[in-house]
């Protein structure tokens, strides 16, 4: 389940204008780009097949705390376990893991890749 991949710059400068400085480290920095904004990260979770639900991780998607973290260490084995898998999974397909979520992956090769700050609106 797809949370969110390519982004406009302008909303990676909404992002950091409306977290307080002191979270700053769980935001881009718009002065440099993202690789959301190269069309190289993208933010996803694992479902269940027969109901069709995202499966219960270590936290919430977009939470900002210590749970988040990629390599948290609370939250059960079976969320653990699904993480793991999840991250094991993009590992695959050349993907990294991002340190504060564990949600949010970045393809190996971002460097390569301009900043761009098409609206969706504007995507033909």
């Amino acid at each position: 389940m797809i949370h969110d991949a390519y982004r406009p710059w302008y909303i990676t400068k909404v992002f950091w204008d409306a977290t307080p400085p002191d979270l700053h480290n769980l935001v881009a920095d718009p002065s440099k780009g993202f690789k959301h904004n190269r069309g190289c990260a993208v933010d996803l979770t694992l479902y269940d097949l027969k109901t069709g639900k995202p499966v219960t991780m270590t936290s919430l998607y977009d939470e900002m705390s210590e749970r988040a973290y990629a390599n948290h260490n609370g939250g059960t084995d079976e969320q653990k376990k699904l993480r793991d898998l999840l991250r094991t999974s993009m590992k695959e397909v050349g993907f990294i893991v991002y340190e504060f979520e564990w949600w949010h992956f970045d393809y190996k090769d971002w460097q390569s890749y301009t900043v761009q700050n098409i609206r969706f609106e504007d995507i033909h």
